[in-house]
């Protein structure tokens, strides 16, 4: 009776030590590279006041951009170097007109050198390539942003995830996949955030919640 309590323990043990072993190597695990939730306005984004726009941190411990020229664009980003990143972030319209966008960015090199993953209020999305101060579409057949379902709209707040990983770009947004496209301009350089107005002009967005990790 003694021997078959010990022969039972034995192989309850096994079995919770390979639990334990199956979790570990799941891959589940992000390894995360850099993150700022925005509440210490010592976080490296910095502040930025002019007649286009305002950017800084803001009093409910928020990122924000408000942008008031028509038909502009405005970044900012926090000093680091990656090349294979996944960048997160949450991100909401709290005024101003619907037409605006804003996202994520990664591989900054310069202010004329980046990718672009940005959702609008009104339900659109694009993946962004800017190269030598030109800003081209890569998504669809990019004469403009494309509509999704995925979106959240008016001042409801998006999760927006980009994935540069080698050539191939990712846009997700509330957990799904809207976009993949491949290119290979960029390679390394800084992750950001950025905000644009459309053609009616002043728009204001709250960021949070930043994560960068490995893909």
């Amino acid at each position: 009776m003694g021997k078959q309590r010990s022969y039972s323990k034995l192989c309850l043990a096994a079995f919770v030590l390979l639990l334990l072993l199956c979790g570990c190597g799941g891959g589940g695990d992000e390894v995360v590279l850099f993150q700022d939730s925005f509440d210490d306005a010592r976080s490296g984004w910095g502040e930025d006041r002019r007649g286009e726009f305002d950017r800084g941190y803001d009093e409910e411990e928020a990122y924000f951009f408000e942008v008031d020229e028509p038909v502009w664009f405005a970044w900012t980003h926090p000093g680091k170097r990656f090349e294979d990143v996944r960048v997160k972030v949450d991100v909401q319209p709290v005024s101003g007109a619907q037409d605006g966008h804003f996202g994520v960015i990664c591989r900054y090199e310069d202010m004329d050198n980046f990718y672009y993953f940005a959702v609008s209020a009104d339900g659109y999305y694009a993946i962004f390539r800017r190269e030598d101060g030109d800003m081209d579409i890569l998504t669809g057949d990019g004469s403009g942003m494309l509509p999704s379902p995925s979106i959240k709209t008016g001042e409801q707040i998006n999760r927006v995830v980009a994935v540069c990983q080698g050539d191939e770009l990712k846009l997700y947004v509330n957990g799904g996949l809207l976009a993949t496209v491949t290119d290979d301009t960029h390679a390394k350089g800084d992750v950001g955030l950025g905000a644009g107005s459309g053609a009616e002009g002043r728009i204001r967005v709250h960021f949070d919640d930043f994560v960068v990790t490995e893909p």
